[in-house]
């Protein structure tokens, strides 16, 4: 009897551990992935439906983020501790180096202590003018 317990317990603990498969629809991850910096104008043609995405990226996980799309282009701690990965959009000087001020549009997204997405951004450039 005590066995059965245990692997019932095993398997009941495997199954709540098993990663959340995040719904992100139709939306093309693929061309998103691939297009590092937004460079190679695939993004670009993805905006309005990211923007669209807005409630279902809120309260994703880093890791669900960076399985769905991609590696950031760049990221931001702020002085509170606070994780922000950057996406750009557009083309721009950052295509040259991913530091290079730009006003491309980018989406930024913003993590609470828990590594979860709470906020959900677009703008122009601008990012290092966001902690001043």
């Amino acid at each position: 009897m005590r066995k059965i317990l245990v692997i019932a317990l095993l398997a009941l603990f495997a199954f709540a551990c098993q990663k959340k498969k995040a719904d992100l629809g139709d939306f093309d991850l693929q061309n998103f992935k691939t297009d590092r910096g937004g460079c190679e104008d695939k993004r670009v043609k993805l905006i309005e439906p990211l923007k669209a995405l807005k409630p279902k990226i809120l309260g994703l996980s880093e890791n669900q983020i960076i399985e769905n799309f991609g590696r950031y282009d760049y990221q931001i701690l702020s002085r509170r501790n606070e994780k922000v990965f950057v996406y750009f959009l557009e083309k721009g000087p950052q295509c040259e180096h991913i530091q290079n001020a730009t006003n491309s549009l980018s989406m930024l997204l913003y993590f609470n202590a828990a590594s979860l997405v709470k906020e959900v951004s677009f703008q122009n450039g601008g990012i290092i003018d966001t902690y001043k």
